[in-house]
């Protein structure tokens, strides 16, 4: 369906509270046109910034909401035409695209650089928005979490050429079930990891490569990747506008002699192995660091100073629900949307690097039962820098029907590779088995993509 934007006066999204939708959201609101929206009543993160851009949220789907009278309406991923509001906005043939889609419009009206790839997409997105926006370009931006502290949204539409967006390589379309990020126009693609994800998707690990293959050869001007990752140097073999990055030794840029403090990061920096700057993160992990290669080079790259990134990186405090740091009643409370085996065991190594002495306790809810099944074995030898590990029951999608696999059994796999694992049920029966055993001292850390953090907010309150 061909639409024109810039003739849009009112626009409805179908699931409003997502990230990605929350931040498109912004977006058309920050372009003058009236914005309307509607999901489920549950309390969401991203609530807080519809509420701040007076976006009217309808909590419940209803044909009577569109007495709105959009003249586009954006579905996200997750509903399809057995939703009465999908159902009715076809009925009437009202201009109906996806969100993937409303991207890839916006794309096509700035030099787009799309951050991709299977761990790091919203950090990196975020601390390159942060650096852009820093150096003065005014960069237009859409970051897939609640909130970004340095920036104060989550999206925003500038006057500067540049447009950051976070670019999802999960299925957009339920039909054509082709890679949000192909529908990006993107002149810079940054890749920071490739491995076997979205398993209810991608079959295999070569199907998901070949995936970011299409990316690869879609991108007009630069791909950005971090070489250290094995099936990136596959499907970027024998291109010549890739840069590569990373900590190994073969990359254009290479990150050397960190030191991680409590409260900062520095490393250093070589360019085609000669000295190139020293740079300082107020972020935690060895991650990060590939992170901020990834920025410094899009930066450097566009035009930015290396004075000008240096200093723009050592103000960056991270993003929500990414190493989301918070302390009460001399208890720590750390939450985090690890949600695959490689994640969590980096996030809980950062988290144990910077709390070598104290009691890690770590709540998981585990995300989607296929990704859990299907990588089981790599969930069970991943929590080895907690204290103690807590299951809580797998959070439902509307990606799936069939639970043939628990958190239970989770458990009891893991038990064989860890001292000390518990099922603990629901969230509330959680909460209620925490209040009993937490004390001041320890570290209670929350993670999983679903909705653990209220584990978190529960506990604080």
């Amino acid at each position: 369906m061909s639409v024109d934007l810039r003739k849009v006066k009112t626009v409805y999204f179908i699931g409003i509270k997502g990230v990605a939708m929350t931040g498109l959201a912004v977006i058309c609101k920050n372009r003058a046109m009236e914005v309307f929206g509607s999901d489920v009543s549950e309390k969401f993160i991203t609530d807080k910034i519809l509420t701040e851009y007076a976006i009217t949220v309808f909590e419940e789907f209803s044909v009577k909401n569109f007495d709105v009278h959009p003249d586009l309406v954006v579905v996200g991923t997750s509903w399809d035409n057995s939703n009465v509001e999908v159902a009715e906005a076809k009925k009437r043939e009202l201009p109906c695209i996806t969100d993937s889609q409303l991207r890839g419009l916006l794309s096509q009206e700035k030099k787009t650089i799309a951050i991709t790839g299977v761990h790091g997409k919203t950090t990196t997105t975020a601390m390159m928005a942060h650096v852009f926006t820093k150096a003065g370009l005014d960069p237009s931006y859409l970051i897939g979490t609640g909130a970004v502290p340095d920036l104060g949204a989550n999206a925003a539409w500038r006057s500067g050429k540049h447009f950051i967006v976070e670019g999802d390589e999960y299925i957009g379309d339920h039909e054509k079930r082709q890679p949000k990020f192909l529908d990006l126009a993107s002149s810079v693609s940054v890749i920071t990891s490739v491995e076997w994800e979205h398993v209810d998707v991608y079959p295999t690990l070569e199907s998901i490569e070949q995936a970011f293959k299409q990316l690869v050869d879609q991108t007009k001007e630069t791909i950005i990747a971090c070489g250290d990752w094995d099936s990136i140097k596959k499907i970027t073999a024998g291109k010549r506008n890739v840069i590569t990055y990373g900590f190994h030794e073969g990359n254009t840029y290479q990150a050397y002699d960190l030191e991680e403090g409590f409260d900062d990061t520095l490393f250093k920096v070589k360019k085609d192995g000669d000295f190139f700057g020293e740079f300082e993160l107020k972020i935690f992990g060895q991650h990060n660091v590939l992170n901020a290669l990834a920025v410094i080079i899009a930066a450097v790259t566009e035009g930015i100073s290396e004075h000008m990134v240096r200093s723009a990186l050592a103000t960056f405090s991270g993003a929500e629900r990414r190493f989301d740091v918070s302390e009460r009643n001399n208890i720590i409370f750390i939450d985090d949307y690890a949600h695959h085996p490689t994640e969590i065991a980096t996030t809980l190594a950062a988290i144990r690097h910077r709390y070598k002495d104290k009691k890690i306790w770590c709540v998981f809810q585990p995300h989607m039962v296929s990704r859990t099944k299907a990588l089981v074995d790599q969930f069970t030898t991943s929590f080895n820098d907690a204290d103690m590990v807590l299951f809580a029951d797998i959070f439902a999608s509307a990606r799936e029907q069939a639970e043939d696999f628990t958190s239970k059994e989770l458990a009891e796999k893991t038990k064989a590779h860890h001292p000390d694992v518990r099922y603990v049920g629901d969230l509330n029966e959680t909460l209620d088995y925490l209040k009993k055993e937490m004390k001041p001292g320890m570290v209670l850390v929350t993670m999983g993509a679903g909705d653990v953090y209220r584990i978190r907010d529960k506990m604080m309150e």
